[in-house]
């Protein structure tokens, strides 16, 4: 349970810190000054993403093939 409460207190730490603006189709009326909870996860959600594509993308430049990079992004 206290570890579990330590995690959750991160995270949410984490998730305030993380800079985040939703996009066009993601901004409600009560959301224009403040962002949402959802918001800061998506925008977290992308970042990771792109960063997971970019790490791919230079790995293939290297001449990797697919089970190399998976090896290298998921190891057995």
């Amino acid at each position: 349970m206290k570890r579990h409460f330590r995690l959750n207190c991160v995270a949410q730490s984490l998730s305030k810190l993380a800079p985040a603006s939703g996009s066009e189709s993601e901004r409600f009326a009560f959301a224009l000054v403040l962002i949402t909870f959802g918001q800061k996860c998506r925008a977290i959600t992308r970042e990771i993403f792109r960063s997971l594509l970019q790490r791919a993308k230079s790995l293939f430049a290297e001449g990797k093939d697919c089970d190399q990079i998976l090896e290298v992004l998921m190891p057995a």
